[in-house]
């Protein structure tokens, strides 16, 4: 009989594997964009607000999470606008915001409210707000 210890892994929730992010930043190598990848997501970055909302609106298999870089595209009032525009076009995803403007991190029970992170904030905070946005989200069975 044989045993083996795998260390160093990286455990996932089964129900954020194969995560579809839309992520909105002003860093294709942002910090963000290498947690995302890592947590095993598919990640698509646009550069411009109205890319990420356009691509959002016309994307025909939806996806799961819509993650902005705040700081880049005018901070919270930034979110606002690009909140704003996606429910004009009647998108209903989940959302995460990350900005230096947010003094600690906020994980709201509500589902249709953002999950807010301090731009610093540590990696194990992240994990928490990206499974935490996630927690309704069904995880996917293909046979």
């Amino acid at each position: 009989m044989q045993t083996f210890i795998q260390t160093d892994r990286q455990v996932f929730a089964s129900h954020t594997l194969g995560v579809r992010v839309m992520l909105l930043s002003d860093r294709a190598d942002s910090l963000t964009a290498r947690r995302l990848t890592g947590y095993g997501s598919h990640v698509d970055i646009a550069g411009a607000l109205e890319a990420a909302v356009a691509a959002i609106l016309n994307d025909r298999f939806g996806y799961d999470l819509f993650v902005m870089d705040c700081d880049g595209f005018g901070g919270v009032a930034g979110a606002e606008q690009a909140i704003a525009a996606l429910i004009a076009g009647d998108a209903k995803m989940r959302v995460m915001l990350i900005s230096r403007e947010f003094d600690v991190p906020v994980y709201p029970l509500g589902r249709r409210t953002a999950v807010c992170l301090p731009e610093d904030v540590s990696d194990e905070s992240f994990r928490i707000g990206f499974d935490h946005v996630l927690r309704d989200r069904a995880a996917v069975t293909i046979n």
